[in-house]
């Protein structure tokens, strides 16, 4: 029996690999309109897949009894990650960090509006929190040590921003050798960025500490270099 367990959550963790890694690569082929409601539905899917293979809500990061716990230590860090970066943006030396062309000013206040309700809560922080620091880190902890664990979910999540990053890249014109620097700084920042999330997880108890300090990271970037470019 145990060892039958043992082999379902190996399946399900490559099959979890495996899920993001094909999502990640059909991304940029994939209509605009598919990202948010196929992100939902992989969030789901990849929830109830923890599930079939034995892991309990507590071990998810999904326990109603940590949720006040989560949402303390998420706001709290959050606000503090949102100051530092509105501090980023207003000083000259560090403003040319939040000048990104994919920021589509052009669009008016309803696309950031979209961007910041909508696609970035629950396609984009919802989805890779769930993903990195509930279910794959929840069927990684049985097989390794916490450090390990964390070490591994961070590295996939690293590895998960080659593709955006690229692309980024090319929409801000920067080729060769500084876009193999881009790529590889981006890496290693999430890497580290997996890190914290896994550690704010793990500590209070609740995936929804991650997902707010996410949430901080990218709304307030976005909205940052929406009013920089204005």
């Amino acid at each position: 029996m145990r060892r039958r367990t043992e082999q379902l959550r190996a399946r399900a963790l490559w099959g979890t690999v495996g899920v993001l890694a094909a999502r990640n690569v059909s991304v940029p082929f994939l209509p605009t309109a598919t990202y948010v409601p196929l992100n939902l539905a992989l969030t789901a899917g990849l929830v109830a897949v923890g599930r079939a293979a034995g892991a309990t809500w507590e071990q998810l990061g999904l326990a109603g009894r940590h949720l006040r716990s989560g949402l303390r230590w998420g706001a709290g860090v959050g606000v503090a990650a949102a100051a530092v970066m509105g501090i980023g943006a207003a000083l000259p030396v560090t403003r040319v960090f939040f000048e990104d062309e994919r920021v589509q000013i052009d669009n008016g206040l309803g696309e950031l509006a979209y961007q910041a309700l909508v696609r970035i809560p629950l396609g984009t922080v919802l989805f890779e929190e769930v993903a990195f620091r509930s279910v794959l880190l929840a069927l990684l902890l049985p097989r390794m040590s916490t450090r390990s664990a964390v070490l591994v979910s961070s590295a996939l999540f690293g590895l998960w921003h080659i593709v955006p990053t690229l692309g980024a890249a090319n929409t801000n014109d920067i080729s060769g050798l500084a876009q193999a620097g881009t790529v590889a700084g981006a890496v290693v920042v999430t890497f580290v960025g997996g890190i914290v999330f896994c550690a704010l997880r793990l500590r209070s108890g609740h995936v929804v500490a991650p997902v707010l300090l996410h949430l901080a990271f990218n709304v307030t970037g976005y909205a940052l270099s929406w009013a920089v470019q204005s």
